[in-house]
């Protein structure tokens, strides 16, 4: 490589739009982490509004009566209203997908006869489509909370099993020897050696589902009734509230982006206490 082209190379990653090294490709500096998503956003309002003043009002709202309409809904509390039932059962459906997917996880990374088992069903469980399973929960279980919950959990379980079976398989094998070594029991070396080296894995899989939950509980609701903002989604849609359908769907996506952006600093938190970094 000539000292050219390395120049180019630096100069490129220098200022972020592409690095050789993965790992540098994160923004460091808070006005970068924040700068292009706002202008990027932005622009994405700017075009909507440009798009909504040439086609029908029907066909596509006006961003800015979609803002009004948001608005009246969270200070009449309609948004709060709607939204609690919604994350309520995302959240505990994604609890259920935790209580089954961690250990299932650890366990199948352990055992190779249990991976030769379980992992041909985990992968099925993907393969069916949720709609389809909402109809069977409804003749098992019934309507409510409990059973887009456990929707959500179906949906969560596949990131969050997946990765802690990855995380697990990474783990140095000369790491474990030497707590074997030792004197270390099973649940030494999985509190003290395995569970902080696979901690980044098994944290990334259950923020993935927690927020792939959101879409669990919206579906839910859909095929099985509810209180939430999928039961917004259709009354607007039923009343042919374009205004209302936009705004119900800008409504979820920032249910869902809080999820994201709250669930990195439990992670951070809990990756820290897993490591033995804090009291």
């Amino acid at each position: 490589m000539t000292a050219e082209r390395t120049r180019r190379g630096r100069l490129i990653a220098r200022i972020g739009l592409w690095s050789a090294y993965p790992a540098r490709t994160r923004p460091l500096g808070m006005l970068a982490r924040w700068v292009p998503p706002l202008v990027a956003l932005a622009v994405l309002l700017l075009v909507w509004w440009v798009v909504a003043q040439q086609v029908p009002a029907n066909i596509v709202a006006d961003p800015v009566r979609v803002a009004e309409r948001l608005l009246r809904w969270t200070g009449t509390g309609v948004a709060w209203r709607y939204l609690v039932p919604t994350l309520g059962a995302a959240l505990l459906g994604s609890a259920v997908a935790v209580l089954i997917a961690l250990p299932l996880g650890y366990a199948v990374a352990h055992s190779r006869l249990l991976a030769a088992v379980a992992e041909p069903f985990i992968a099925f469980s993907q393969t069916v489509p949720l709609v389809a399973v909402a109809p069977l929960l409804v003749l098992w279980v019934g309507y409510g909370t409990f059973p887009i919950a456990l929707l959500c959990a179906v949906i969560a379980f596949f990131p969050m099993v997946t990765t802690t079976v990855l995380g697990f398989r990474a783990l140095d094998m000369r790491t474990i020897e030497t707590a074997w070594l030792d004197g270390a029991n099973g649940w030494q070396r999985l509190v003290h050696v395995e569970a902080p080296v696979a901690a980044p894995a098994v944290l990334a899989g259950v923020r993935g589902g927690v927020v792939l939950s959101m879409m669990g509980a919206i579906v839910g609701e859909f095929v099985m009734g509810g209180h939430g903002l999928g039961t917004l989604l259709t009354i607007s849609r039923e009343a042919a509230d374009t205004t209302g359908v936009f705004a119900a769907v800008i409504l979820i996506s920032l249910a869902a982006a809080g999820l994201a952006a709250l669930l990195p600093f439990a992670e951070r938190t809990s990756a820290r206490r897993l490591e033995g970094t804090t009291s």
